[in-house]
């Protein structure tokens, strides 16, 4: 028993390594749970992944990449009746396209969401169209090496309003990387390794980032309030909130309400206070099913948004 006990000891590579870094503003960290997820907490962002032994002593690090390049969530939204409002999160850093479809007949006539050569960009992009959408399809255009292929959401629970967020990955970020495990230190080659250094009882921190990848690694819903500002975001004064400590949800209005500082009709008019106000909060759950497809399109080079400064 002695022994095993040892033997685990030897390979628990859970734990807090420095990475080091020349950044003025600090180092990065890279944290590994026994739980067999991983973080790399730097300044600004964090990376999330998996791990595991792949061979002796050598262990296989591999980034959390989405299984595609956008994300849908959706909600139902009364005000909306027959349009179809949604909140376009980072398509201006690609070419991008989208079209709305209520039959499977319909050809695919891509519409950009950006104008080519667009600059000077604001916050946040929404759009209304005037229409409803059974399916929803996107592509983007990675410069260079072509137009992927048409990304198609199913929209079963017929939401209408929406959150579509463009996912840009980096080819850096989107590779494993290796490190051997020896004598209480990790081995990213002969002269880059760090010593491990256990994680204390009761760390706050440590709960703190568990329960950021497990939410990261199991998100399927968002709560955004009526400016696109993110609650429990790492920005947010809510950060790590549940949303009914102080909230209540509201079937009328199909949003979380907070009774104590919510004024009537607020949700409808901006502020400068608006994008910081979580008095009303609303859920944004993810489209699950979609498919891929390398078909025929047309493309309708007539933008969404029109955005030029010079």
């Amino acid at each position: 028993m002695t022994n095993i006990t040892n033997a685990q000891n030897k390979n628990d590579i859970s734990g807090t390594y420095s990475l080091g870094s020349t950044s003025p503003e600090g180092g990065s960290h890279l944290i590994v749970l026994e739980n067999g997820y991983y973080a790399i907490m730097y300044f600004g962002g964090m990376q999330t992944g998996k791990w595991e032994l792949t061979k002796d002593t050598v262990y296989t690090f591999s980034p959390t990449i989405k299984e595609n390049t956008f994300e849908f969530l959706g909600r139902h939204n009364k005000d909306l009746k027959d349009s179809t409002k949604i909140f376009f999160n980072g398509f201006e850093n690609s070419e991008t396209f989208i079209q709305l479809r209520t039959s499977k007949e319909e050809e695919y006539s891509m519409q950009q969401v950006f104008n080519t050569d667009a600059n000077c960009f604001s916050f946040p992009y929404v759009h209304t169209f005037n229409s409803n959408a059974n399916t929803i399809s996107l592509m983007f255009d990675s410069y260079g090496e072509g137009r992927s292929p048409i990304i198609t959401f199913k929209n079963p629970e017929g939401y209408n309003d929406f959150v579509a967020t463009f996912i840009e990955v980096e080819p850096s970020e989107a590779q494993p990387f290796f490190a051997s495990f020896k004598e209480d230190t990790l081995y990213f080659s002969d002269d880059n390794y760090s010593e491990r250094s256990p994680f204390e009882e009761d760390d706050e921190e440590i709960e703190f980032i568990k329960n950021m990848i497990d939410k990261e690694m199991n998100r399927d819903t968002i709560y955004l309030n009526p400016f696109y500002n993110m609650f429990g975001g790492s920005d947010s004064e809510e950060e790590d909130q549940d949303i009914h400590e102080h909230h209540v949800f509201n079937e009328q209005k199909n949003a979380f309400i907070d009774a104590e500082y919510y004024v009537e009709g607020e949700e409808h008019i901006k502020s400068d206070e608006s994008f910081h106000n979580m008095s009303i909060i609303y859920a944004y759950k993810s489209l699950k099913e979609f498919s891929k497809e390398s078909i025929k399109f047309k493309i309708d080079e007539n933008p969404i948004f029109q955005v030029n400064c010079d």
